[in-house]
């Protein structure tokens, strides 16, 4: 009898079992349906190196000889160029190579795009911040099966629910103002970045023309070595020349030519620190610069006072955005420890509803509100000490970047007429030799001089550029008055 009657009870349960596992399965494989359908993302995979330029292999030699296209200005379009405060010192120099230049990298850095990046992110997180301040609306929706012997029934609900925080001490208002505050910070970031990466490129392209135009002094002086020892071989073999003067001239041959091998190794890291701003393969293959020159600086008539350098300058911008985010998050964390009062209310599908208030009042949490709140408070002090830092010391880099252009200037004065002498020098003594008045170490000796003299002029120059790059980053990216800068916003985007 038991054995009759626990067979039937046994396959019913069983029959039971298997229903309520195919439903759990089924809507277990409906859930995962809706989660791989709603996350769907495509796997993240490394970029293709062949489009991004990349060779096979790296390159073995210098890259003497081999060329690229050349920088050049084919009537480029550049808004950001002619109205960004950032970038519009850069038409100061008048250089259209430049103008591209800096017009590419903007264009194609990857820094740069990380930094757009932190601003949308940033964008994003005032906008959770400002939903705070309004009501929420949900929809939820259900369906169940279920079943009792043989009796199956479905049922289904639609209730739509809504909820809002008065905040009635300021706390969400207080966080809304945080992220709006570090949004404005974020942005200020961009700005210091975009002037950063702006000198950055200035200073490399003028570096990179500068050392190309060193490489040609020393390849001079390698001719004009290279011609002494051919006349000293001559003197050598008539018996005019001793052959310790032939292996000093050897020596000093292969001394220069070591030179030019070094410079060459400069000129070609110097491209590839550019290809690397371009967003573009090193392959340290040079360009087409040899036939240009360093540009003449123009007198620099900036009216900036101190004072306005806060405003100016996007890194003291950032910073003192970020100590006022901190002060609206210590005010946040102070008011979290007040109660909390929201409203809720629901409606289904029968038109049944509810509405309910709730406050909720901390009362132990083991000090967390506190030391949260505690810091908030260091963790402002900590941002306005740094800020007091930050601007003596972008004062101080004005000063400096100030005196120093007065100094460069009376240092390029006596390095060019250092040049001059050397160059008149040079003339006499040549004409001397001419004449067989001196010997032909005195003429080299002079040659070498005047060329060490051009090397000095060049050497100054360069930092007369760089320094001025320096000082228009410092000032916030243009060294105009105010007044002045105002008036070259208003105009509309311009051939550059």
């Amino acid at each position: 009898m038991h054995e009759l009657n626990f067979v039937p009870c046994f396959a019913q349960g069983l029959k039971k079992k298997t229903l309520l596992l195919k439903t759990c399965q089924s809507v277990t494989a409906i859930s995962l349906a809706v989660l791989v359908g709603c996350t769907s993302f495509e796997s993240r995979e490394h970029p293709d190196l062949q489009t991004m330029g990349v060779p096979d292999q790296f390159q073995l030699s210098s890259g003497q000889g081999n060329t690229i296209n050349p920088v050049v200005a084919d009537s480029v379009e550049s808004p950001i160029l002619a109205n960004t405060q950032q970038t519009r010192w850069v038409k100061i120099f008048n250089d259209s190579g430049l103008t591209v230049l800096v017009e590419r990298v903007l264009a194609n850095n990857s820094g740069l795009a990380a930094e757009a990046a932190k601003v949308k992110s940033a964008g994003a997180g005032q906008i959770q911040a400002d939903a705070a301040l309004y009501p929420t609306l949900d929809l939820t929706g259900s369906i169940s099966q279920s079943q009792t012997n043989d009796v199956q029934s479905n049922n289904s609900s639609v209730s739509l629910k809504a909820g809002f925080e008065l905040d009635i001490w300021g706390k969400l208002s207080a966080k809304e103002q945080e992220a709006s505050l570090d949004y404005a910070a974020a942005r200020a970031d961009f700005s210091e970045s975009t002037l950063a990466l702006t000198a950055e490129t200035a200073k490399a392209w003028y570096n990179l023309i500068a050392q190309r135009q060193l490489l040609n002094i020393y390849q001079r002086r390698e001719d004009t070595l290279a011609n002494a020892l051919t006349v000293i071989k001559q003197g050598y073999g008539n018996g005019l020349k001793e052959v310790e003067d032939l292996y000093s001239a050897q020596d000093n041959l292969q001394s220069e030519q070591d030179n030019i091998a070094a410079q060459q190794q400069v000129v070609s890291e110097q491209v590839r620190a550019l290809q690397v701003l371009l967003g573009r393969y090193p392959d340290g293959r040079l360009l087409h610069e040899t036939e240009l020159e360093l540009p003449a600086l123009p007198p620099l008539a900036s009216k900036v006072m101190p004072s306005e350098l806060i405003s100016r300058s996007p890194s003291l911008q950032s910073e003192w955005l970020s100590l006022l985010a901190a002060d609206a998050a210590l005010a946040a964390a102070h008011r979290d420890r007040f109660p909390s009062l929201s409203l809720s209310a629901s409606v289904d599908q029968n038109i049944d509803w509810n509405l309910m208030a709730s406050l909720t009042q901390p009362l132990f949490n083991a000090g967390k509100l506190a030391a949260a709140e505690d810091q908030a408070e260091a963790n402002a002090q900590q941002l306005e000490k740094r800020y007091l830092q930050s601007l003596f010391s972008a004062f101080a880099d004005v000063e400096n970047a100030l005196m120093q252009e007065t100094t460069l200037q009376h240092r390029r004065n006596i390095s060019e007429n250092n040049l001059q002498i050397a160059q008149q020098t040079t003339t006499l003594t040549l004409s001397q030799y001419k004449l067989g008045l001196v010997e032909l170490d005195s003429l080299l000796m002079v040659q070498k001089n005047m060329l060490d003299a051009e090397a000095q002029v060049l050497n100054v120059h360069l930092q007369q550029i760089e320094n001025r790059i320096e000082l228009y980053r410092l000032m916030g990216g243009n060294a105009e008055t105010p007044s002045v800068a105002s008036k070259a916003e208003t105009k509309i985007s311009e051939t550059l």
